[in-house]
């Protein structure tokens, strides 16, 4: 466990001041933009995310799983993964370029400028999530830790000189501009994976795959994955789409710098989740369950004490941070905190799922909880606005860990109290040597 607990130490020392400075970043991001100018940034960084899931198909967690179980050998998955990166971004550039997706866009952001960046950050990401899997497989969290910190400083930098000159007048920044620079900032960052990867990863490709051995494997593995995150995607960002449906850029924007600050503490359990995926991933079972349940217990007990602190101090700190534009976001980031600690630990169950190849258990609960969100959003958010939707989200979220609770209680006989509030023998266990 201490090679586990070393590279979680580890991400964790670059990881907090990236999550720190890019709370700042977002501070200038935010004064920059205003309320509406935050929710139209917020429908295009959804539809992003959205094309990446839907054409990665759950590609970057595939190669995790199989290039740590060896399963289907590196070389393969190189040329599987070269298979989509080839095949997706440009098909994607053709259909957005040549047909009109109204619903892509926000009103009057049609435009091939718009589509242009849609179609750029669509690539890089997507290109970015190949190669970060790979180095994943190599377990070299050093680097990617690395390249985190100096995306989240890029970032912060950028956006306080943009602040600076936009408030002594030198330049009026637009949202052409921030969108333009976010470009080139993800691009500066392609390229350090780029270059990471050919310095960390052996390229073997071997572009001659087995239907049998190599392709139906890896996409059996996948496909339930991809569906899981897809719909794990939607629960996440249905209520964004019908907050500017019912309610408008405006009101979008207060909601999502709720949402966006509650969602800082979920990184908490990323961090924890994407440094085990690798090592749960491989074939010892009894393994697997000690490093799950360790560090289940130390996501939940950090996790219910920063909700707890920042119930506390949250609302004060909104306004202080971001401005007397958004004192609304108050109400729904304080009901959105209850939800959080459901999510956060679902995301540890599901990388203990999809660490065994039990994807099918994740993909209903995901399921679960898009129908509840889509259920109660409907119900709500066009009477109750932005309180409506929080509600909304951290009642889907309490439905989807409890179906994988129940899974983890039944099917793999683990005791619930095990899950749950950090023991003092936690601190020994996860420093003892492998």
């Amino acid at each position: 466990m201490r090679s586990l607990t070393g590279n979680i130490l580890r991400t964790f020392s670059t990881q907090v001041p990236s999550i720190i400075i890019s709370i700042i970043s977002g501070i200038f991001l935010t004064r920059l933009l205003g309320a509406e100018g935050k929710g139209v940034y917020a429908i295009f960084y959804a539809n992003i995310e959205i094309l990446v899931m839907i054409f990665l198909l759950g590609c970057d967690l595939g190669i995790v799983y199989f290039g740590s179980n060896k399963k289907i050998s590196e070389s393969k998955l190189q040329a599987i993964a070269l298979y989509i990166i080839s095949i997706f971004i440009p098909l994607v550039a053709i259909t957005i370029l040549s047909c009109d997706f109204d619903f892509l866009f926000p009103e009057n952001y049609n435009t091939k400028y718009f589509k242009l960046f849609l179609i750029g950050m669509f690539g890089l990401r997507l290109i970015n999530s190949i190669l970060t899997a790979f180095i994943k497989v190599n377990k070299s969290f050093k680097i990617i830790n690395r390249i985190d910190l100096f995306n989240s400083l890029s970032n912060a930098l950028t956006y306080f000189v943009l602040f600076y000159l936009n408030s002594v007048e030198i330049i009026n920044v637009s949202i052409n501009l921030i969108f333009a620079i976010s470009f080139i900032i993800l691009s500066l960052n392609t390229l350090l994976w780029v270059i990471s990867f050919f310095n960390t990863v052996s390229i073997t490709l071997n572009l001659k795959l087995s239907l049998k051995n190599d392709v139906i494997p890896f996409f059996s593995y996948i496909f339930p994955v991809f569906i899981s995150l897809v719909i794990n995607f939607l629960n996440y960002r249905f209520d964004i789409w019908l907050v500017a449906h019912y309610k408008g850029n405006t009101q979008l924007g207060i909601y999502v710098l709720a949402v966006n600050f509650a969602q800082f503490i979920l990184l908490y359990s990323r961090i924890i989740g994407g440094v085990m995926m690798p090592y749960l991933s491989e074939d010892n079972d009894a393994q697997r369950k000690k490093y799950f349940t360790t560090y289940s217990r130390i996501n939940f007990t950090s996790v219910l004490i920063m909700v707890i602190i920042l119930a506390i101090i949250g609302d004060s700190l909104l306004v202080l941070l971001y401005g007397k534009e958004f004192t609304l976001s108050g109400i729904p980031f304080n009901i959105l905190l209850v939800g959080m600690v459901f999510t956060a630990m679902s995301q540890l169950f599901s990388i203990m799922l999809f660490s065994k190849g039990k994807n099918n258990v994740a993909l209903i609960a995901n399921s679960v909880g898009l129908i509840s969100t889509v259920l109660f959003d409907i119900l709500l958010i066009p009477k109750y606005g932005i309180v409506g939707a929080a509600v909304a989200t951290s009642i889907s979220y309490f439905f989807l860990f409890m179906v994988l609770l129940v899974h983890l209680l039944v099917k793999e006989k683990i005791n619930f109290i095990s899950l749950f509030f950090i023991k003092k023998t936690d601190f020994k266990s996860i420093f003892q040597a492998d």
